[in-house]
């Protein structure tokens, strides 16, 4: 399992008469959300509150009069609680648009939204707008979100050599929450790893503070000072909006390790790796070559597979999987999500019910 140390803190800055941003930092539901408000007559304000309550209330366990209903499945190729998240964000969306169109002096109101849930081994962040997603890892500072801007979609399309657009265009919204009846989130799902530290933040912290100062602070002081150093800093530097973050250290740990867990221990020793146990055998294929390895933990998420061998991100790869007491193997396609000296992580895409259920069977056995 996984545990969080977080802090959040939100500041109205030093040129905005009111407070449009919103946070949720929830320890025990492991869900963390960051919503930016926007629209005149207190709107922002009431879209930004709306989208944070909803998600809340939406990834909330499954009461009993609910008698265990699961989530309806939004995408077969996410794993449950990924679609949890991505039904909660579509909910809120929902939420905000309808709320909208019931008072005129709320029409238009919208609202960034990122948000953070972990499972035992994952992250899952979805996002729409430009409340960028941080993940601090190795020394390294590395955005998960996927910003929502004409800037940013102008740079991602535009020919090598394209006279860039103008600062103006760099906080024009291209995606928000609540603008139309439906929403199309960006999601991203990472293994999680004992010493990692998420920051999730409103631009009116981004604008002012740099990743590489915000990987600085947020690594060298405890969740609390580095939230308190980093608006600090923001407001030092202009505070002329709203500022909003929330900072999460990871601590990645297992009932079989002990407290002080490396990295290297934490892909190989998780819960399911007991004495007796067998591992499953995979072979994995590339446009490149055939290898093999032997895993001793598997998810409808993906796996992480220990090699030395080259792969790059994004790459795809043809898994087939065989048990000692499994008469037949079983194949299924993934994509390298992360790469790290000890091997890659891959995630599963496009699984089908019958894999799934492969999957649930061999967690039983390894």
């Amino acid at each position: 399992m996984i545990t969080i140390t977080s802090s959040g803190m939100t500041d109205i800055g030093k040129k905005r008469k009111g407070n449009e941003d919103a946070l949720l930092v929830d320890d025990d539901l492991k869900l963390y959300v960051v919503a930016d408000g926007m629209g005149g007559h207190q709107a922002g304000e009431i879209a930004s509150r709306i989208i944070v309550d909803s998600i809340h209330n939406a990834m909330k366990p499954l009461d009993i009069e609910n008698n265990g209903k699961e989530h309806s499945v939004i995408d077969t190729t996410l794993s449950i609680a990924a679609n949890r998240l991505m039904a909660a964000v579509y909910q809120a969306n929902g939420d905000v648009y309808r709320t909208a169109e019931s008072n005129e002096s709320y029409q238009g109101m919208g609202s960034t939204v990122s948000s953070i849930f972990f499972t035992d081994q994952t992250l899952i962040t979805v996002n729409v707008g430009d409340s960028p997603i941080f993940l601090l890892r190795d020394g390294h500072i590395e955005t998960l979100s996927t910003p929502h801007t004409m800037m940013a979609e102008h740079e991602a399309m535009a020919p090598k050599g394209a006279k860039p657009l103008g600062p103006q265009f760099r906080h024009i919204l291209t995606r928000a929450m609540g603008i139309h009846e439906t929403v199309d989130p960006d999601i991203c799902k990472r293994q999680v790893f004992d010493n990692d530290i998420l920051v999730i933040c409103s631009d009116g912290l981004s604008d002012k503070v740099d990743p590489e100062e915000i990987l600085g602070i947020a690594t060298s002081t405890s969740p609390d000072a580095a939230c308190r150093s980093l608006v600090d800093l923001a407001n030092e530097r202009g505070g002329d909006d709203n500022i909003t973050v929330i900072v999460l250290n990871v601590k990645h740990m297992t009932e079989h390790q002990p407290e002080h867990t490396t990295k290297e221990d934490a892909v190989t020793l998780t819960e399911d790796m007991v004495a007796g146990k067998q591992p499953v055998s995979v072979e994995y294929d590339t446009e490149d070559g055939s290898y093999k390895s032997v895993i001793q933990n598997i998810g409808a998420d993906g796996i992480f597979i220990e090699t030395g061998e080259s792969f790059s991100v994004g790459q795809e790869i043809s898994l087939t999987f065989s048990i000692s007491d499994e008469p037949t193997s079983f194949m299924i396609t993934g994509k390298v999500a992360d790469r790290l000296p000890q091997g890659i992580h891959v995630i599963f895409e496009h699984l089908t019910k019958d894999q799934r259920n492969w999957i649930d069977s061999i967690q039983k056995k390894i």
